[in-house]
């Protein structure tokens, strides 16, 4: 897949964001295949199936226990890209009341934005925002106190990040909210591939149980996520509960581009795709706590 690939070519990082639809066309060609009596072309479907599979099955196993004595209390996180194009302010408080998370993290606000949420931060007293109008405007809610609650401008990429220090109940945990670039063309991907190595850089270097999530516009299978993922000692919080498509926001015919990861001091739990709010991206959901 594209993501095998040296190099930002544009075309194919986006094409390694398909496994699980090249598995499913595979699969299905293979069987109308068979049904027509075609055995060889039928089989050789069938085998071309199997290396995308190969992507997508290992999501789906391997989830954690349930509760136990390993981790201190779960704290409860919403993330959100609502698109500021979105004028559906109501839709995803609604939401965030009905889920009732501690924690919230939306993407793309900009002043409009910050001007209609007034229900949220009446409901979480403790926030940071960064409203802007290039659509990489973020916010952080929480009822949980925050520290040291800053812009994070990691170097070289321009964009701004939410970092913060959230005392959960069982302990301090970093916080790192993030939208990278979109990769539109080779020059963006190369971009977005170049901030995910700095924030891994910047988790490795915090030394922390630390949580890093929003929009990364990488699936699990681009490049850049490797190198994000290995080099930050980062989790996803999908790892056995499946793929969990988030855009377009489409059920399941989207792809999973926003994500919750934590290092490897963050027991993550019950990874949810949730109802859209008006966005072009499908909230998501989890747990963390720290491992004790």
């Amino acid at each position: 897949m594209g993501s095998r690939f040296p190099g930002p070519f544009t075309a194919l990082d986006n094409l390694a964001n398909f496994p699980f639809h090249f598995a499913v066309a595979f699969l299905g060609c293979a069987m109308a295949l068979a049904l027509r009596g075609r055995r060889l072309a039928a089989l050789a479907a069938a085998v071309a199936a199997l290396p995308p599979i190969a992507q997508v099955a290992p999501w789906y196993v391997g989830r954690e226990p349930g509760p136990g004595t390993d981790a201190g209390p779960s704290v409860k996180l919403l993330v959100s890209n609502v698109y500021y194009g979105n004028r559906q302010y109501g839709r995803i408080q609604r939401l965030i009341a009905k889920q009732g998370p501690d924690v919230v993290g939306l993407v793309e606000i900009d002043l409009d934005w910050q001007a209609n949420l007034g229900k949220l931060r009446a409901s979480y007293p403790h926030f940071y925002e960064v409203p802007d109008e290039r659509f990489v405007g973020l916010g952080l809610y929480s009822r949980q106190p925050l520290a040291n609650a800053r812009t994070l401008i990691l170097p070289g990429s321009g964009l701004p990040a939410i970092a913060a220090t959230i005392t959960t109940p069982g302990g301090e945990v970093e916080f790192i909210l993030v939208h990278l670039p979109s990769p539109t063309d080779a020059e963006l991907v190369r971009r977005r591939d170049q901030q995910a190595a700095r924030v891994a850089q910047y988790v490795r270097a915090l030394g922390k149980p630390t949580v890093v999530a929003g929009d990364f516009n990488m699936t699990m299978w681009n490049r850049g996520y490797h190198s994000l993922a290995k080099a930050g000692g980062l989790a996803n919080a999908r790892k056995g509960y499946g793929v969990g498509p988030t855009w377009p926001a489409l059920w399941r015919l989207g792809v999973p581009i926003d994500h919750i990861l934590a290092t490897d001091g963050i027991r993550l739990a019950d990874f949810r795709v949730l109802p859209g709010v008006g966005a072009d991206h499908l909230p998501i959901a989890a747990e963390f706590s720290l491992r004790r």
